[in-house]
């Protein structure tokens, strides 16, 4: 039987928690269905940043607490990035973005399922940028990354996620929601971009 989502918000053709027509109402896919989100926080970053730090440091204002109102529930993350990038001359030099996790005032950790394995000495980041080798004004843009995280805490446990950024070289610099000239006019290159980081408690 097709599935079908008619005006009233009925689902048809899908059976959920064994009614016989195969019919479920709006409310009851709500608390029925494993997956509900049971609360969002997010943050937003207008204005710009940049740095060459060839040690990770914080981007400023990209960060969210979220304390979970249920037992074993999971985190979803997704990050979505405006203006950003290395700007460069020959592609060889770029940057790295991570996301690191403290639980109830805990240190900081980037072991989280957001970022890769641990592998030896290498570096636990969300994603590498690349270097861009274009006129100085044209930055890019809309790049971001997401994720389903499974901490280890209490209920009443606040968790804060927090996005860092670092640069191979210091001689190239990383910038986000702006390009490398940041000059003042109504060019579309020189155009204000939005960040945002946005947190969602899974139910189990």
């Amino acid at each position: 039987m097709p599935i079908t989502l008619n005006g009233n918000g009925t689902v048809t053709g899908l059976a959920v928690g064994g009614l016989p027509d195969g019919s479920v109402d709006q409310d009851t896919l709500a608390t029925g269905v494993g997956g509900k989100i049971l609360q969002v926080v997010s943050t937003f970053k207008g204005d710009g940043f940049t740095t060459a730090s060839t040690s990770f440091v914080d981007i400023t204002g990209l960060s969210v607490t979220i304390t979970p109102t249920a037992a074993s529930s999971k985190i979803y993350l997704t990050c979505t990035m405006g203006a950003a990038g290395t700007r460069q001359s020959n592609l060889d030099y770029g940057n790295g973005i991570r996301v690191m996790r403290s639980i109830a005032g805990g240190s900081y950790s980037n072991d989280n399922k957001l970022n890769g394995s641990a592998d030896g000495s290498r570096d636990r980041i969300s994603y590498k940028g690349v270097g861009w080798s274009y006129n100085s004004d044209h930055m890019p843009g809309g790049l971001g990354f997401s994720g389903l995280d499974d901490p280890s805490y209490s209920v009443g446990n606040a968790i804060i996620y927090k996005v860092q950024a670092v640069v191979q070289s210091g001689s190239y610099a990383f910038f986000l929601n702006r390009n490398s000239t940041n000059g003042d006019n109504n060019s579309i290159a020189q155009g204000r971009s939005q960040t945002s980081l946005t947190v969602m408690e899974v139910a189990a």
